[in-house]
Parts: C-alpha cells; sequence; structure tokens
C-alpha cells in the first residue's frame, strides 16, 4: 500500500516537471547575445538528457518483476512505459528549442 502511495505521489510531482517551465520559456526569450544563447541551449540539453535517463529507468523499471498478480505487473508495466514515453516526448521538446537557438 505504501508502494502504490509512494508511486502516485512520484507520479504527480513529476508531472509538473514535464515541458518547459515558464522560467525556462523566459530563459529561452531573453537569451539574445551569443553567450547567452549558448549558456541556454546547454541548460536545455542537459535537462533533455536528464529526461532520457529518467524514461531509461522507467523502461527497466517496466521490465522488473516485484512477484503479485498478473494484473498488477501489468498494470505497473504498462504505468511505467507511459511515464518513461512522457520524459521521452519532453527531452524532445528540450531538444527542439535548444536547436532554435543556434
Amino acid at each position: 500500500m505504501k508502494k502504490n502511495i509512494l508511486f502516485v505521489v512520484l507520479a504527480l510531482v513529476s508531472t509538473s516537471l514535464f515541458a518547459l517551465e515558464e522560467i525556462e520559456k523566459v530563459l529561452v526569450k531573453k537569451a539574445n547575445t551569443p553567450e547567452e544563447k549558448k549558456v541556454v541551449r546547454e541548460y536545455l540539453l542537459k535537462v533533455a538528457k536528464d529526461h532520457r535517463e529518467v524514461a531509461q529507468k522507467y523502461r527497466g523499471l517496466s521490465q522488473s518483476t516485484k512477484g503479485g498478480k498478473a494484473v498488477y505487473q501489468e498494470a505497473r508495466k504498462t504505468e511505467m512505459l507511459e511515464l518513461a514515453t512522457q520524459f521521452e516526448d519532453d527531452a524532445k521538446v528540450y531538444e527542439a528549442e535548444a536547436e532554435k537557438l543556434k
């Protein structure tokens, strides 16, 4: 039960990390000089890399088994794969924004 609650809380917290935050949008808009653009671009690419790493961890978790009912295992696998997909999609958004700063 505690694991389920922890998972739900983790899922809710992580959803606030998805896609560009308002502060990041402001950073992209305000980057005018080549140095500023370079710094913001590096930041966005780092965030994209972090999102890809988290997605990979979720994919790994989707393959692990903890025992229990098959229905629970399948639901857990589906949730992990959905989270991995969301993180991958967000990484693409960050990379696209970084490409705009070239």
